[in-house]
């Protein structure tokens, strides 16, 4: 299936770590950077995305419709269980029940995802007309959020610039195999506010991990 481009991401971009502006750039900055993007995409893209999903949801049967259901039961569930292993994590080596378990939930998560890509390759062509229809948004948001990048980007960032194999180091809204199908599993039913709420604690759970990275490399 082709990739469906912005109108697939906008919901989530907010994923978006801020790597480039948080390793070079000063704290305040950062946050500075994060808020404007959160409020730009909760006023301009996440209501038309919501719109965009509520209305791809008359395209899906019965059946589709109790299936992704079920679908976002077991992505919450397991959401679940990976926040209690967080919690209940040591600094030492997992155990092998530990270990066990977090194979499980790797199979119970390629199982979900096989499960919605189902629905995703029935309705490629529904997928396919939503973006069509959506591309001077696309435009828009791109050319707008590119610039709330470079605004806050720290001096001397290498971000847009060509690295060893002639690809640019910071690729605004590139898309990976995945998107099409969290479009698909996204919930119709919840609130802008509800969305971009939910988006910005995935942007905390990534800063945190990527925190932890960035300073274990310190010696």
């Amino acid at each position: 299936m082709k990739k469906l481009g912005i109108i697939v991401i906008a919901i989530f971009i907010g994923l978006v770590s801020f790597k480039k502006i948080a390793q070079k750039g000063d704290p305040k900055k950062r946050e500075e950077a994060k808020k404007e993007i959160n409020a730009y995409m909760k006023a301009n893209m996440l209501p038309v995305m919501l719109e965009n999903r509520k209305e791809f949801d008359t395209k899906l049967s019965k059946k589709e419709k109790a299936t992704l259901v079920s679908l976002r039961e077991r992505l919450d569930a397991l959401k679940g269980k990976k926040d209690s292993m967080k919690k209940d994590k040591s600094s030492g080596e997992p155990s092998e029940a530990q270990k066990s378990e977090m194979k499980a939930m790797k199979t119970e998560m390629r199982h979900i995802m096989t499960d919605a890509w189902v629905i995703v390759d029935n309705h490629e062509s529904d997928l396919e007309a939503i973006k069509t229809a959506n591309k001077a948004n696309e435009e828009k948001w791109k050319t707008d959020m590119k610039a709330i990048f470079e605004k806050y980007k720290p001096e001397n960032s290498e971000m847009g610039k060509k690295g060893k194999h002639g690809k640019k180091g910071h690729r605004f809204g590139q898309m990976d195999d995945k998107k099409p199908v969290m479009f698909v599993l996204m919930d119709p039913s919840k609130s802008v506010d509800q969305i971009a709420s939910e988006m910005e604690q995935r942007q905390e759970q990534r800063g945190h991990r990527g925190g932890k990275g960035h300073h274990g490399n310190k010696r």
